[in-house]
């Protein structure tokens, strides 16, 4: 797409995927069972753990959108929806650069209409 800088995109990318993987690599989720904790401060623990690791999958998730979209970049294939091949707006690739899918298709998948490739 003629309206896309795909270095900048690219850029982008790769910081914000240099961001992630710093986050993914400093999350500790390890517990100390050293001493044994009263009920109140173990379950404050496991739901501080349970939030971590949620917030983990996100990034990873991620991730592998980031790393999608890097390889669609290498592939000629960046800014165009994977489900009907049409032009992605340049301002929801600005918005979300990882971004699969048209604004209409990802409708679509949220709504259930359209499983995701």
């Amino acid at each position: 797409m003629s309206e896309i800088n795909t270095t900048a995109v690219k850029n982008r990318l790769i910081a914000e995927r240099e961001i992630i993987l710093s986050k993914l690599s400093s999350n500790d989720l390890s517990v100390d069972d050293a001493e044994t904790p009263d009920p109140v401060d173990l379950a404050v623990r496991n739901y501080s753990k349970n939030v971590m690791l949620a917030v983990s999958e996100n990034e990873s998730r991620q991730l592998f959108l980031i790393n999608e979209s890097l390889e669609r970049i290498e592939g000629d294939e960046y800014g165009s929806c994977q489900n009907c091949e049409t032009p992605i707006n340049p301002k929801r690739l600005d918005a979300v650069p990882w971004a699969r899918y048209c604004l209409k298709c990802q409708e679509l998948l949220e709504q259930g209409l359209l499983e995701e490739e």
